[in-house]
Parts: structure tokens; sequence; C-alpha cells
């Protein structure tokens, strides 16, 4: 009889969670876009008011051809749903709290509205009418059904990884069998050599980029940033009110340590080897090892502070597959440093904190020279990164004065909080002594004020396209004093603030921005949804993963930057025409092609599964009550906010999004390293299995 009951019991708990995965993937599916007034006179020719409505959401669910796909979806989805939704063991308290509904929630929302913005440009496809809702409640009910189910199992997964790095002695989580061949070579990659060997890999598994995209890809501001060292005219230079052009053109629309790197190895290979394209390829080679460098260090440090192995690995294999990676490490741009630079100063964070723990011997002088480097390299590397910088070392200040106050370690918390503090120091006295005197004393103009205006010029833009007849004279004049009127409702672009931007007047005076603002006010309290929409349509594809992002930096594009109308008069870059490296280029063009276009794949090309990691990780710390997690979190939100405050969408670029794409895989390992007094491993951690990650603390020595 209790077999019987059982069994019933098991056939009601599978249909169940049937009908549930099949009510997920069917309103997942629910497509936001107009139906066609043909396709409902089609079902009932003479429909009207709620008839239409429920046929409008009836020609909305997926069609006939689609209707494999949904059924097999919600198959899939079966065992998920019912883990997440039916059952009552064990781990059901963990399936509980806030997180698990507002994270999911959060995400529904930025599909539903992220679909009508990709589709419409505008929330009409959400808010514009009755059907138009009910299209809109059911495809959030199903993205928040599935969402929650995503995030459920994310965190079970990280809390196993955590209980097994807690139980495993030795931190480094559990060793393949030594008697495996495999086991044998991992043990002697990541264990034995966590630095040198990993970055062998990395550099061997990355040499087709290097060679196929020789001599680097460039982009628009590689060519503007060699314009400018070398004196020629360029579009960052043009439109400011220079200090002395007599003197020089740099400004520092482009941070002027990454332009004079830039410039210097141009300059090096034309005057050594007569090429400029031997210059770019000197820079490429440099930045190429630099980034391996930072990623190869991070892995280290993760060794160093007792991460499971398996965590290691899987945030290596990551950076090693994806081509965003390695597609970047020979793209030459600014961001690239930059990102090595935060994976090495967030690293050496991670470490401080970390030296508490044993008083502070496990940070030493080699430590503190890379957390200074780093931290300047971040503010040198990057306009507006000192709040970065300070958005890192806050948080590790905080937690060296939380474990002095607790009085655990308290030489090693005292330590840490005046490395912490003198750097943050030393790294404002730079950046104020070179803004505020050798900067201006060596001519180099400041940028403009515009590039941190973008929100609010957008939303002008936006308004004077849908009000143009409705504005007075006055407001026009306002207006006019900081932007041309006559034309930003023709250059605005939802996607990006560019062309709205360049209409900006240099010589308008504090009073005109001023009176520009007070129309702004007034203008957003006469149609907010028109200010809510313009920024919405510029940054929404940051959380939306509907579909591909275009790839932009491609070799392709790289050679019509080299062909500009603007570079081609000075200098011939060109890439090589070899048969190997044209077949390189082929190779990594395809790989990254293939990544791009898959349907699981490409996320990882996409801005918005970083974001979203960096909010899963967000509400995992907190539901954890991992402290320690905010020496990388906070650095990534600063990435965040002063990303969203940019001119593009992601749709149009992803490097905006590149360094959270960094530090990612690096997060998440960090977040499975196991939990120790006062937040970080100690020392007696570490692998007790092997040598030792060079500058990290013996066993059993704190």
């Amino acid at each position: 009889m209790e077999r019987q009951l059982a069994s019933k019991r098991d056939t009601r708990r599978t249909l169940c969670a049937c009908l549930l995965g099949l009510l997920c993937a069917l309103l997942v599916s629910v497509d936001l876009a107009p139906v066609p007034t043909k396709a409902v006179e089609a079902l009932w020719p003479h429909a009207t008011g709620a008839v239409y409505i429920a046929l409008e959401v009836l020609c909305s669910l997926p069609g006939r051809e689609d209707s494999l796909l949904v059924v097999a979806f919600g198959l899939l989805l079966a065992r998920p749903a019912a883990t997440v939704y039916l059952d009552r063991d064990a781990d059901r308290p963990r399936m509980r709290g806030a997180s698990t509904w507002v994270v999911p929630a959060l995400f529904a929302l930025a599909m539903v509205f992220g679909r009508s913005f990709d589709v419409a440009g505008s929330a009409e496809l959400v808010c514009g009418g009755i059907s138009e809702g009910i299209k809109a409640a059911l495809s959030f009910i199903g993205w928040l059904l599935l969402a929650r189910i995503g995030i459920v199992h994310l965190f079970r997964l990280l809390d196993r990884a955590r209980a097994a790095a807690d139980a495993e002695p030795t931190g480094c989580g559990t060793r393949p069998s030594s008697a495996s061949r495999a086991g044998r070579a991992a043990a002697f990659v990541f264990d034995s050599h966590p630095f040198a060997l990993p970055a062998a890999l990395l550099a061997l598994a990355w040499l087709p980029c290097l060679i196929g995209y020789a001599p680097g890809l460039f982009m628009w501001d590689t060519g503007t940033q060699i314009l400018q060292w070398f004196g020629y005219p360029n579009n960052a230079s043009s439109y400011l009110n220079l200090i002395d052009p007599g003197t020089t053109i740099l400004t520092q629309h482009h941070p002027p340590l990454t332009t004079a790197l830039i410039g210097l190895c141009v300059q090096l290979g034309m005057a050594l080897w007569g090429s400029e394209n031997a210059g770019a390829f000197l820079f490429n080679c440099l930045q190429f090892t630099a980034v391996i460098c930072s990623y190869a260090h991070a892995h280290a440090a993760l060794a160093r502070i007792g991460c499971p192995r398996a965590a290691r690995m899987a945030a290596f294999a990551f950076v090693l597959v994806v081509p965003v990676y390695s597609n970047y490490a020979v793209l030459i741009t600014k961001d690239v440093l930059f990102a090595a630079a935060l994976l090495l100063f967030v690293t050496q964070l991670v470490l401080l904190v970390r030296a508490q723990c044993t008083e502070g011997a496990a940070f030493g002088g080699r430590d503190i020279a890379l957390l200074a480097a780093s931290a300047l390299g971040i503010t040198l590397t990057r306009n507006g990164a000192l709040a970065i910088a300070a958005a890192g070392i806050v948080p590790a200040a905080i937690a060296c004065l939380h474990g002095r106050r607790r009085g655990e370690s308290c030489a090693g918390a005292r330590r840490g909080l005046r490395i912490a503090l003198g750097t943050l120091g030393a790294v404002v006295a730079v950046n104020v002594a070179l803004t505020g005197i050798v900067y201006p004393a060596l001519g180099i103009t400041p940028g403009s004020r515009r590039e941190v205006l973008s929100i609010p010029f957008q939303q002008t833009a936006r308004y004077a396209r849908e009000h143009e007849g409705e504005l007075s004279q006055e407001e026009r004049d306002a207006i006019g004093a900081v932007l041309d009127i006559d034309a930003i409702g023709d250059a605005y672009n939802p996607n990006k603030s560019d062309a709205v931007k360049n209409t900006f007047n240099e010589d308008a005076t504090a009073e005109d921005l001023a009176a520009y603002f007070r129309v702004w006010a007034s203008e957003f309290a006469r149609d907010p949804v028109c200010y809510l929409e313009a920024t919405a349509a510029n940054y929404y594809a940051y959380f939306y993963a509907g579909h591909a992002s275009g790839w932009s930096y491609t070799s392709d594009f790289s050679r019509e930057v080299m062909n500009w109308e603007m570079l081609t008069p000075y200098f011939s870059f060109s890439a090589p025409d070899h048969p190997v490296v044209r077949a390189l280029d082929g190779l990594c063009t395809l790989w990254r092609t293939a990544f791009q276009k898959l349907p699981l794949t490409t996320l990882t090309m996409q801005a918005a599964l970083y974001c979203w990691s960096l909010i899963a990780l967000t509400a995992y710390a907190a539901r954890t009550r991992q402290g320690r997690m905010a020496v990388v979190l906070a650095p990534m939100w600063a990435v965040l906010l002063i990303t969203l405050i940019g001119p593009c969408n992601a749709a149009t670029y992803f490097r905006y999004a590149y360094p959270l794409a960094v530090l990612a895989p690096f997060a998440f390992a960090y977040a499975v390293s196991g939990a120790c007094a006062p937040g970080m491993a100690p020392t007696d951690r570490l692998c007790t299995q092997g040598p030792q990650v060079p500058g990290a603390t013996a066993p059993g020595s704190a």
C-alpha cells in the first residue's frame, strides 16, 4: 500500500514538474512584437473588444513551427523546476530568502523591457495598451520562474563548492587521484607552478591571435592616439580649446600615459626598423605579455589563499577558451591595459585583507609595490578611475579596521590599514599633481566637459525630437548655448550619444550650463517618460541578453581603421601579407564567430552575462555574509556605474564591459575559496603538497 502511494506521489510530482517546465518555456517564448491585424482576422474576422485582445495574446504564443522546441525546452526544465518549486528536502531553506526572488524579478524586468527597447526603441511593447500589458506580464512571469530556477541552482552550486573547500584541510579542493595522469598533470600545472605554467598555456593558446591579427587590432582611438603623439591633426584635439597648440596638441581625452606608450612604441619601430607596423607590433607584444601576466598572477593568488583547484581550473579554462579574452589581448586600446591593471589591483587587495590573518607576514614589500603600481596603473590608464581605486581600497581598509577592533591579529590589521590608506593617499596625490600641475605645465589640454554629460544630452536630444514644436524661444536659446539645437534631433542615436555630444559648445560658460540645466529640469517635469526612455535606450543592452551584440573589433575593421583618411597621409599601417598570418586570422575569426553565434556560447560575448554575474555574486555575498567579497565587488560596481554614464550601449561596443568580464571568473573562484576569521583564508589553508607560491607564508607560521 505504501509503495502504491509513493508511486502515485512520484507520478503526480513528475506530471506537475513537466507542466511547470512547459508553462515556463511557453511564457518565455511569448513574442512582445505587435501582432498584425491580418493574423487576428484570420482567426476571427469580426473580433472586437476583449475577444480581439485575447486573440492578440494568443497570436503572440509560439506557432506550430516552434512547438517542438518549446516542448523540448519545457521537458528539460522539468527536473530543475521540480527541485526549486516542488521539493521539500533538506535544501529547501537554501532556496528561500529575498535574493532568490529579487534578483530573478530584476532579471525578468530587464528581459521584458529590454525586448521592448530592442524592437521598438521605447517601452511601447510593455506599456502601449491592454494586450501589450498582458503579453508583458506573461513574459515577466515566465522569465521570473526561469531566472529563479537559475539563481537557486547557482547558489546551491556555490554553496557546495564552498563546503568542499572548507572540508578540504589543504584548501586545494578535491584532488584527482595521484595514479591518474590527468591528476598529476593538473597538480603540476595548477599547484606546483601556479604562475609560470598557466601563463605559458595562455601564451601558447593565444599565440594564433597575436600572429593572425598582427601588428595588432586597431580601433578609431588607436589611430587618434598615434596622431596625437606625433602632433598630427586628429579628431580628439580639433574640437578642444588647446592650452598651447604651438607646444603640443596632446589632450586628456585619452589618458596621456597610454597615448605615450603607444606613440613611443610606434616611434621606436620607425627609428629602429623603419616601420610603424613594427612599432605597433612591439606595443602589442608588450600588452599581450602584461595581460597574460595579470591572469597568471590572479591564478597564483587564488592558489595562495587556498582556493580549491577545481574553481581555479574552471576560471582559467573560461579565460583560456572564450575568445573575448584572446581577442582583446591584441586590441591596441587603453581599455585592455586598464583591465589588466584592475585585475592586478583587485588581486593585491584580496591578498592584503588576507594578510591580517598572519600579522602581515604574507604581504611583503613586493606585494606592496604591486598594489601601489596597479592602483596607479588603473588611474593612469582610464579617466575617472580614481573612484574605482577608492572603491576597492576603502573596503580593504574597513576590513583591516574591523579586524583590529576585534583584537585578532592586531599587528597585521594595523599594518594592513596603513598600507591601504597609504596607497590611497599616494594615488590621490599623484593624480592631483598630474592633473593640476604636470599636465598643464606640459600643455596637455584637459578633456571636454561633455564626456560626463551623455545622459542629460541624450535626454534633451530625444525630447527635442519628440517635442520639437513645443519648445519656446527661450528654451531653444538656453539649449542652443550648449548644444546645436537645430541638429540634435536629427543626430540623436538611441544607442550612442557621440553624435549629440559632438555638437557641444566648448566655449559654453558656467552660466550657460546652469541655464541649460534649468530647461532640462523643466522639460523632465513635463515628460519624465521621455527622459527615462532616453536613458534606458542608451544602456539597456548591459542587462538584456536577447540577441547577439555586434563584434566591432575584427581584422576587417582594423584594416578599415589603418586605411583611415586621417591616418594614411602620415603612416602606412597594414597587416602582413603572409599565408600563415592569413590562415591564423581566419582560424581566430572562425573561433570567435562560432562562439558568437552558437545559442549558449553567445552569452559569453555579451555584456549582460558579466553584469548579471556581478549582481548575482553581490546577492550571494550578502546572502552568505561574505564581507570579504567587497574588495572584489566594489571596484566592479564602480566600473559598471562609470560605464553607465558613458556614451555607448553594450549593443554597440563590448569594451566598456570588458573589465567586468576580466574580473568575473576570478570573483566566482574567490567566492568559493572557503571562509575563515576574519574573512580570509589563513596560512594553514595553503596547499601542503608541492612547492608553494613565491611570497606565500609557510603552513603553520601564523
